[in-house]
C-alpha cells in the first residue's frame, strides 16, 4: 500500500480526546440549535423544576431577553446569561426584544415557538395553550392533600356572600336555558 493512500494514525491519547469532544460537541450542538430568543412580559422567578413551588433561583426584570431551551406542559426552561430555570409560557413572548414588527404574519413554521404553537408576537383578543392532562400512570401515582384541600375549601362563598358580591357590582340574575 502506498504512504498516500495510507490512514494516518494518531497516537491512542488524541483518538481519546477527539472522541470525547466529538461526544460533547454531538451533546451540546442540539441544544443550541434548539434555543429561541425570547423575552419576559413581566418580572418572572426563575424556579429550578417546572413547579410553582419550587425554590427560585433567579429574578428576572420585565423585557429581560432570554433563550427558551426547551417546554414542558405550560413551563419553558429560559437561559439568562448564567441564570438557567423553569418560568410559564404565559411569562414570555418569543422573539428578540423589539423585533416583532406590528401586524407580522405568523405561521411561516421557521421557529421553534411555531412548530411548538407557541403564543408569540401580538397577542390579539386570545391566547390558548395545550396542556396535556393527566395519564393513567400520573392518576394511579396521586397522593390526596389535606393542605390544599383546605385551601380550596376555604375560597368558599356561602349564598349571602355571593349575593352581596353581586349586588355591590350591580349584576342582575338571568335565566339560561340548558343545551340539548
Amino acid at each position: 500500500m502506498s504512504a498516500f493512500l495510507r490512514p494516518i494514525r494518531k497516537p491512542s491519547g488524541h483518538r481519546t480526546r477527539d472522541r470525547i469532544a466529538l461526544a460533547i460537541g454531538a451533546v451540546l450542538l442540539p441544544l443550541l440549535a434548539l434555543a429561541e430568543p425570547a423575552v419576559t412580559i413581566k418580572q418572572v422567578d426563575l424556579k429550578a423544576t417546572p413547579a410553582s413551588d419550587a425554590k427560585s433561583v433567579a429574578t428576572l426584570p420585565a423585557q429581560s431577553s432570554v433563550d427558551l431551551v426547551q417546554r414542558q406542559g405550560a413551563w419553558v426552561q429560559l437561559k439568562s446569561g448564567k441564570n438557567t430555570g423553569w418560568a410559564k409560557l404565559f411569562d414570555i413572548r418569543l422573539g428578540a426584544a423589539g423585533t416583532a414588527a406590528p401586524g407580522a404574519k405568523a405561521g411561516s413554521g421557521s421557529s421553534l415557538g411555531e412548530t411548538l404553537n407557541l403564543a408569540s408576537g401580538n397577542r390579539g383578543a386570545s391566547v390558548t395553550t395545550g396542556v396535556r392532562g393527566l395519564d393513567a400512570d400520573m392518576l394511579s401515582k396521586a397522593v390526596p392533600n389535606p393542605q390544599e384541600y383546605a385551601a380550596l375549601v376555604g375560597y368558599a362563598s356561602t349564598k349571602e356572600q355571593s349575593t352581596t358580591f353581586a349586588k355591590a357590582g350591580k349584576l342582575a340574575p338571568r335565566t339560561v336555558e340548558f343545551f340539548k
